[in-house]
C-alpha cells in the first residue's frame, strides 16, 4: 500500500499561520527606518519654516546651522552658547533636531539664514538634502517647499 505523497491540510494551515505571524512581526522593522526618515524630513521642513516666521516675528536673524546628523537654530552662525539658541514653541529646550539612525542631511550652504524681512542668505537660496530628499528654499523670498 502506498502512502499519498504531499501536504495535508493541517500541515498547510498550520505553515500559513506561522508565515502569518512572521509577516506581521518582520514588516513593521522594514518600514520602521523609512517612517522614521519620512519623518526626520518633515520635522526639518517645519524647523526651517519655523525659523523664518521667528525671523520676521522678531525682526531679527535666525541662523540654521545644518550639520551632517543635526539641525540647529540658533540667533548666531556658530550656536556657540545655548542663550544662542532658539527654543522650541513653548518650551525652554534649544531647537535641535537629531537625525534616526542610518539619516543624513546637508545643505548647499551651511549656515544660512533668514533677515528681519524673511528672505533667506545666501540670496540665492539654499537646497537640504535629508535622507535622500530635498527641501528648498526659495531665493529672495524664502519660501520653503519640496520641489
Amino acid at each position: 500500500m502506498s502512502r499519498p505523497s504531499g501536504f495535508s491540510l493541517v500541515e498547510l494551515v498550520v505553515t500559513l499561520i506561522i508565515a502569518g505571524i512572521l509577516a506581521a512581526l518582520a514588516i513593521p522593522r522594514f518600514t520602521d527606518t523609512e517612517s522614521k526618515a519620512t519623518w526626520f524630513h518633515e520635522q526639518v521642513k517645519a524647523a526651517v519654516r519655523y525659523a523664518q516666521r521667528q525671523a520676521v516675528a522678531q525682526h531679527r536673524s535666525i541662523y540654521v546651522l545644518v550639520q551632517s546628523t543635526t539641525v540647529d537654530l540658533c540667533y548666531d552662525a556658530t550656536c556657540s552658547t545655548s542663550a544662542m539658541r532658539l527654543a522650541q514653541p513653548g518650551t525652554n529646550t534649544s531647537y535641535t533636531l537629531n537625525a534616526p539612525s542610518g539619516a543624513t542631511i546637508s545643505a548647499t550652504t551651511t549656515p544660512f539664514s533668514f533677515d528681519a524681512l524673511g528672505r533667506p542668505s545666501p540670496i540665492t537660496g539654499v537646497t537640504l538634502t535629508v535622507a535622500g530628499r530635498s527641501i528648498s528654499v526659495t531665493a529672495e523670498t524664502g519660501y520653503v517647499y519640496v520641489p
